[in-house]
This record gives C-alpha cells, structure tokens and sequence, in this order.
C-alpha cells in the first residue's frame, strides 16, 4: 500500500471515530448499549448502591463504583469531589477520560435516575468527553431480557488525570451574586411542591426554604408517570416549551444537587439549552451558612414541622 493509501485509511479511520463518538449519547437504551459493547466501544459503570447486588446480578463487562463516591460528606452531600481522589476511584476501576462511559443506575424510581445525572456531570466536568445514560438503569437492562453476568470483573487500572471545569457549575458565591440581583441567571428549583413550600427539608439542612426568587420545576416531570424511564427527546422538548424552561443561563438547584442534576442534564445535554449550571451544594450549604432565603417557616411553625417529620419516621 502507498503512502497516499495510507493516509487515506488512516483518515478514514479518524472521520468514523468522530462519528462514532458523535452519535454516543446522552441518553441510549438497552438495545444501542448490547450494539456499544459488542462493538467494544464503552466502559459501562453501574453506581448501584448495593455492591453485593451488584456482584450478583450485573450488566456483563461493567465496574462498579457506588454513587457515595461522587458525594461528599452527611454534612454536604452535594459538595463537589476532590479531583485527586475521584482520579484514584476512576482508576481503581480502568476508567479513564479517553473512554466512552455509560453510567448505569438502580432504575427503580426517577430518583434514582438523579444519581446517574450527578455523576454525568461530575464526569463532564473533570474530562469526560463521551458519555451516556442507560435509560431504565440496570432494571430496564433486566427487563429486556439481556445478559447478566454475576462475580467480578477483570481490571487494567488506568491513571486518569483529571482537571475541574467550571462551565457548568455555580458556587456558594456565584448563587449569592445572582441573589443579590448582580446577575441574570434563573435560579430554577428542581423540588417538588412541599420542599418548595417550606413544608419538607433534607435532613443536611438547617431549615426549609427556598433561594429567593426561585422558580419551581419538579425533576419528576420529566419522567413516563411512575416509572424511571426519561420522557423521549421529543416529548423533553415539549415539556421544556410548554414551562417556559428554555432560558439560557439557568441554575438549576435542590437540596444537595441530585435533583437539579436531572433538571440540568435534560436542559443541557438533551435540549441544548446553552449555559445551564448546576449549584451542586444546593439548599443543604445555603442554609447551612445562613444565606437569606424566602418560604422560611416561622420557628413555631418549623416545630410543628419537625414534629409532624419525627413521627412518620417513626411510623414508617
């Protein structure tokens, strides 16, 4: 073969890997994932909370790292992971930032959907170039009758190196900017109607409440109604149209940035919603720093509260 052959190929080559990596995500199915790893074009990374579950019963191929690995302390849920120390968990497990990565979550509740969110974004923000979501989490996987392996999977660690990019996300001290009517962000609420009300709060917190001036937009409407399964791209779209939530320079937030993070994947990565971030301490830091807030129940009424919380966690 000569040298223009060669190149020729060599750019052929090229031109399909950019292809390839252009079509992967942010969200696939069951189907495209078996299409991916007969391919051998994706790490798939399970962050199902119960490892021994895990060890049991798992997509074929896959590592496992748990979502509280991605998380910080009771204290800050959604404080944002050391950077030194997510490198050494990625590569305890082969993962490195030239790899696509298919996160895969419990699919159980859209909650649950939350998780895998956080951890896309997390990973977009130290590197991650090409990612997905399996829609339905690992139950859909079993639901549509695929493979399961049980017991380990062999590993090549890898030494990712990993640097955090602010694109997409807000601080303590940008939200308190935009509070303070310094900037023109949208601060969008991903709770649902108490949280919002001032009627439920993350245990984290130090009361409930809201940043003020928030809207609202339940991260739950954007799921097929009782079920994990992400509304398709068209229907993301409407939903998104229909809400006025189209308004590039939003910050969306909960209580620790798990929530939000399904708000901000969806705004950012299936609609395209340009400069939208995630505050990923969310109420739990606000509060705890005694930052204003509205929706604040009176301490006569937050008891009452807190009462009333006590006592279905002991009935249920």
């Amino acid at each position: 073969m000569n040298l223009c052959k060669i190149l020729t190929a060599i750019a052929g080559l090229i031109i399909t890997g950019i292809a390839n990596a252009a079509s992967i995500g942010p969200i696939i199915g069951s189907f495209e994932l078996i299409d991916l790893l007969e391919a051998e074009r994706a790490t798939v990374l399970e962050i199902r909370s119960d490892k021994k579950a895990y060890l049991d019963q798992h997509i074929p191929g896959s590592v496992h790292i748990p979502y509280a690995e991605f998380r910080g302390p009771d204290k800050n849920p959604g404080k944002v992971p050391d950077v030194t120390q997510l490198a050494n968990v990625l590569g305890a497990r082969g993962i490195d930032t030239n790899k696509t990565v298919v996160i895969v979550h419990d699919g159980v509740t859209p909650t649950d959907f939350g998780a895998a969110a956080r951890v896309y974004w997390t990973l977009k923000s130290v590197g991650f170039g090409s990612l997905a979501i399996l829609n339905g989490g690992f139950r859909g996987y079993q639901k549509d009758g695929f493979e399961i392996a049980s017991g380990g999977t062999d590993i090549d660690r890898t030494s990712p190196i990993l640097r955090f990019d602010p694109a997409w996300y807000a601080d303590t001290a940008e939200v308190e900017r935009q509070v303070s009517g310094q900037g023109r962000a949208r601060l969008l609420d991903a709770r649902s109607d108490d949280f919002y009300a001032g009627e439920a709060w993350h245990d984290s917190a130090a009361r409930p409440g809201i940043l003020p001036g928030a809207d609202q937009f339940s991260f739950e409407s954007f799921f097929d109604k009782n079920t994990p399964l992400l509304k398709h791209s068209d229907e993301l779209q409407m939903v998104v149209t229909a809400n006025q939530l189209d308004q590039a320079g939003t910050i969306s937030y909960c209580n620790t940035g798990h929530w939000a993070a399904t708000n901000w994947f969806v705004l950012s990565e299936v609609v395209g919603i340009k400069d939208m971030k995630l505050y990923a301490e969310s109420m739990v830091e606000w509060s705890a720093l005694n930052k204003p807030m509205e929706n604040v129940p009176t301490s006569v009424q937050f008891a009452i509260l807190k009462t009333k919380k006590w006592f279905n966690n002991l009935v249920n």
